[in-house]
């Protein structure tokens, strides 16, 4: 997908309604802005709500998660 816009006198683009619309931007998203060389690439911050259920389906044992105490020293 490939579309054209003209920067405006305050430096703002609009965005095309089909790319925001397929990258779930809309008003109050946040976006990101990264420099590759001579290319400007714009990413969408995803919402906390997308990353729910990223883990349904895997058995997670809370005690896999724990992390081993050490032995108690001893001081002179």
């Amino acid at each position: 997908m490939r579309s054209e816009a003209i920067v405006s006198s305050k430096g703002q683009v609009t965005l095309p309604a089909a790319m925001r619309a397929k990258l779930g931007i809309g008003p109050g998203s946040h976006i990101h802005f990264e420099l590759r060389g001579q290319e400007l690439v714009i990413k969408p911050e995803l919402p906390m709500s997308a990353y729910y259920g990223m883990l349904k389906g895997y058995n997670l044992d809370p005690a896999d998660l724990e992390i081993p105490k050490e032995p108690d020293r001893e001081f002179e």
